[in-house]
């Protein structure tokens, strides 16, 4: 029979396996768009460019103010109930191991978000 502590540590795998799948096809997806939108960059003539500003224009969001949930919290904002992330690519990550990765980020637009005046 199975411990207190072995139970709650097959929960927390789940857990971590259930974060980690999503988070491969949130980059699945993501790597989709930027293919798609690089290959019409460069049909169209556009040799320089960055894929987070494809991205931006992709969403129609170039020139607003965007952060992360924790950015603007940290802000003293709040995210309003029902808006959902846009996807972009993170900075670089290198592993211990010397793998370079680019992580996903969730940002938010300025109008996504409720300023508390304080």
């Amino acid at each position: 029979m199975a411990t207190k502590k072995q139970t709650q540590n097959q929960a927390t795998e789940q857990t971590t396996a259930q974060v980690s799948s999503k988070m491969r096809a949130y980059r699945e997806h993501l790597k989709v768009i930027t293919k798609g939108l690089v290959e019409m960059a460069t049909a169209a003539g556009r040799t320089e460019f960055k894929r987070n500003d494809l991205l931006r224009e992709c969403y129609n969001v170039v020139g607003q103010e965007m952060d992360t949930f924790e950015g603007w919290k940290a802000k003293g904002a709040q995210v309003r109930r029902g808006e959902h992330a846009y996807l972009f690519w993170g900075a670089p990550v290198t592993t211990e191991q010397g793998h370079t990765y680019y992580p996903v980020e969730f940002k938010f637009t300025r109008e996504q978000v409720i300023i508390n005046n304080k």
